[in-house]
């Protein structure tokens, strides 16, 4: 999770899932709450684009910190009934949570940081433009100079 200033609308809270396999943003809830079900939205979000058939039996696992919402009874439930292991990393260990912490920081860094919102709406068109545009377009050095998309075609491609 992390915050973004929305101007008169005060902070907003991006909670995000990345597929550590090829980097793209799979799941995400923006809102101007900071709750268990704003994660849980973007988790869901992340199963059902990747998972449309269900998770059970997958050997999925998610990995977050020890934030309030991630630690939070509904949350662990939901992942326990979805027969997806938590890992938690240790207390002041971002480097654990490098995938995503990196994909925050380009966020803000290629976007966020270079304008001012002027509200929470705004915010929100922008932030979800980024994330299409990170998916399907942007070119990732990990990933070949390839985009998330890009990359993941190219992989089923040699597997078919």
């Amino acid at each position: 999770m992390t915050k973004v200033w929305c101007g008169k609308d005060g902070w907003g809270y991006l909670f995000a899932v990345i597929d550590a396999y090829d980097r793209e943003i799979v799941g995400y809830s923006f809102s101007r709450f900071c709750r268990t079900d704003e994660l849980l939205q973007a988790v869901n979000m992340a199963i059902d684009y990747r998972f449309p058939s269900g998770v059970k039996g997958k050997g999925l696992s998610i990995r977050s910190d020890n934030g309030c919402q991630m630690t939070s009874k509904r949350y662990m439930k939901a992942l326990k009934d979805a027969g997806i292991k938590q890992e938690r990393t240790g207390y002041n260990n971002p480097d654990a949570d490098a995938y995503i912490e990196r994909w925050f920081r380009t966020l803000k860094e290629e976007t966020v940081w270079v304008q001012e919102y002027l509200s929470f709406a705004e915010a929100k068109q922008d932030i979800e433009k980024y994330i299409r545009f990170y998916n399907e377009e942007r070119p990732h050095s990990a990933l070949r100079y390839q985009s998330p998309a890009e990359f993941r075609k190219s992989q089923m491609s040699h597997a078919a």
